[in-house]
């Protein structure tokens, strides 16, 4: 387990929010981010239902939200 510092936004499923921590049960699965979500869910996503938010100061652009790999 690692608390991120500094946290990071992502896009989930759900929508945007601030990823926190990060869950690491061994190579045999993925990481999970638990992630504070802008409507004050906090929920946990597997390391693929997640991507960067774009952030103009260091010129990142926006990417598609992911699509759920539910069941993979």
């Amino acid at each position: 387990m690692l608390q991120l510092n500094p946290e990071m936004w992502v896009m989930t499923p759900k929508g945007e929010g601030l990823a926190f921590l990060v869950t690491d049960y061994g190579m045999d699965h993925n990481k999970i981010f638990t992630v504070m979500l802008n409507c004050g869910d906090i929920l946990d996503f597997d390391i693929k239902d997640c991507r960067r938010c774009e952030n103009p100061s260091f010129c990142i652009k926006a990417n598609k939200p992911p699509i759920p790999h539910y069941g993979n």
